[in-house]
Parts: structure tokens; sequence; C-alpha cells
């Protein structure tokens, strides 16, 4: 945890607005998202969409009292003075920054430093009694398992395999070959993850600053349900502040990518290569053809089919059938493609045979 004078150590721009000694003591103990809120947290509003999200968490009566907000200035300044009055005085503290994208990435540093001090994934958690391995898991020859990791009955861990300290893995799953598990990555039961996957890696942020990219700094982790079947060569990032999560029963072909803070319901079926940019949410049961791609923070709705290499750019309803580039409703996307082959026949050009 740092106090707050701690950022502007870090980031000259940072100032805090709400009232003085509101909160102005209390040490920040985590970095949050606007999905999930920590004691202690603090969160970060960059432009009238997050803000929006904000409130809207705010009207369905959230404890929000012991988490700070910190808005970028230039938007800070378009907010009513009644609202500065009003709904900001529900958090600990509100201050400003001059760029959200860099204070993420200055500090995000210091609270992924903070956690990732408490693992050990140097010395096997086993020589040192802190990793639980029940004793009806199957545990091969050259596995590595961090501190604080929890391994649970008849699980079975094979050859090559890496556990990072602090994460979990449930009764009856099993990982193949080569597997490697980040810190902070919690599978659950029944599951399958097949070799060469890797599950919690960071996520793909950075902010350009003076020829420079910064980077963001990812302790997230990842929350993978029951009865999870995951195929060989996939990676799933880690979420920046808060998991990453599949939804139970959800299967994943091989060589498939998932970005950070993605959310998959359950019984989702991705096919392989698809690729899935940050801060997706896919529905229950949705179903998608082999290279199907997903714009950032796109919503995909419960029951939604999506065809084989459609470039998702925008939500999609629920049980609709979208295919295409961009991805559009499978009857327009069907009836451009017949439009297009008539106009290109039409205007073939015969070239002749000598």
């Amino acid at each position: 945890m740092f106090p707050l004078n701690s950022f502007e150590k870090l980031d000259p721009s940072f100032k805090v607005r709400s009232p003085k000694g509101k909160g102005n003591g209390a040490p920040v103990t985590t970095l949050c998202s606007l999905d999930q809120f920590h004691q202690g947290g603090m969160i970060f509003i960059k432009n009238k969409k997050y803000y929006q999200r904000l409130l809207d968490k705010l009207q369905t009566g959230a404890a929000l009292n012991d988490v700070g907000v910190v808005f970028q200035d230039s938007f800070f300044k378009t907010i009513a003075a009644e609202e500065k009055s009003g709904a900001l005085e529900r958090f600990a503290f509100y201050a400003t920054v001059e760029s959200v994208d860099l204070a993420l990435s200055r500090f995000s540093k210091l609270f992924y430093d903070e956690f990732n001090a408490l693992g050990n994934d140097l010395v096997d958690g086993r020589k040192t009694g802190t990793a639980r391995v029940d004793p009806a898991s199957a545990v091969a020859e050259n596995v590595f398992i961090g501190a604080g990791v929890t391994v649970g009955a008849r699980a079975v861990i094979h050859s090559g395999c890496a556990i990072l300290s602090h994460s979990t893995v449930g009764e009856n799953t099993v990982l193949y070959p080569n597997v490697v598990i980040y810190r902070n990555v919690h599978i659950g039961k029944n599951c399958r993850i097949h070799a060469n996957t890797t599950v919690g890696s960071d996520g793909y942020g950075y902010n350009y600053f003076k020829g420079e990219h910064l980077k963001v700094w990812h302790f997230g982790g990842v929350v993978i349900k029951d009865s999870v079947e995951i195929g060989s060569g996939t990676s799933i990032d880690q979420g920046t502040f808060s998991p990453t999560t599949i939804g139970e029963g959800t299967k994943i072909d091989n060589q498939v990518h998932m970005g950070h803070n993605c959310k998959v319901g359950k019984g989702v079926l991705i096919t392989g290569q698809a690729g899935f940019s940050g801060s997706v949410t896919v529905g229950d049961y949705v179903v998608m053809g082999g290279c199907a791609v997903f714009a950032p923070e796109v919503v995909v709705g419960k029951g939604a089919q999506i065809g084989g290499l459609s470039g998702v750019t925008s939500d999609v309803p629920e049980g609709a059938v979208y295919a295409g580039h961009p991805a559009r409703p499978l009857n327009e996307f069907l009836r451009s493609v017949a439009a297009l082959r008539k106009l290109a026949l039409k205007n073939k050009i015969k070239i002749p045979v000598e």
C-alpha cells in the first residue's frame, strides 16, 4: 500500500482535488478496474464513456467510500460543479493527472512489484513447505510448483509444466506437458489444458511517451471455471487489475489468443486461431468458426454465432448470426457477397488465348 504522495513523485501532474482532509491520509492498497472494486483501491477515469460507467455503479448502490478515483484533468474540468460536490463525495478521494494513460504505466509498476514480492518462483514450493499438493494428485518429474500453489486431489501434472506462485489447480484437472501457469491463476475442477499452452501472461498494454513505449503492468490474474478444456498452443493473458475469466464448460481450440480482461461465459465454443483483443465480453453458449477475431471491448450476446474468418468490430446481439469482415448479419453478408460476385462476372474481361 502507498500514501498519496507516492503518486506525486511518480507523476508531478497528480493533484488531489477532494476537500482537504478527506481520505488524503489513507493509503492506496491496489489499482482497480470499473468492473471490480477493492477496498482501498484506485480507479482511473479518462473520458465520458468511463465516467458514465462509474455513475452507473453509483446508481446501483455499490460501496465506494473506500475507493479513490483519478480523472484525466482535461475531462475533469468538464464535470459540473454540482456533480463534484455530490456524486464524487462518495469516494475516499478524487484527484487528477494530465494523462491517465501515462499514470497507468507509472503507477501500475508500484503495485506489480509489491504483488510479486509476495511470491517465490526460484525455489520449488514443495521444498519450502509453502505449496499444498494433494497426495491423491499425480505430479510428473521436471515440474516446477511455486510458493503458495494449491494442487487438488486427482489432478495430473505432466512433465515440463510450471505453476507459478499463488495459483490453484482444481480436482481432476489435467495439465499436459509444458503448460505454463503464471502467478495468480485459478483453475477449477475437471479441466484439461493441452501442451504448450500459457495462462496468465501479461496483457499487451503500452503507452507511448517521448519515444518510448511505457508498459502497463498487469497483476489481475486469470480465473478458469470448472470443466473447461483449452487446446494446445493457446495463450490467455491475465487481466490488468481484475481477472480475465473463462466460464464453466467452455471449450477452447488450439492456437487461440485471448487478451487481458476478456470475460467469456459458460458453454462457449471457440475454434482454432480465434483472436480476442482486450476486454472482449462473450455471452453464454456463443459459437464461433476458426480465425474469427474480435476488436477491443466488443460484446457478443448470449447464444450468438460467429462465422469463420469474421472480423467482429462492433457488438453482436443475443442469438444473432454474424459473418464477414466487418462482421454483419449473415443474410446481409451473403447478399453482399452475391452482389459483388454478380458485378464481377458482369464485367468479366475475356483474355484471348493464342
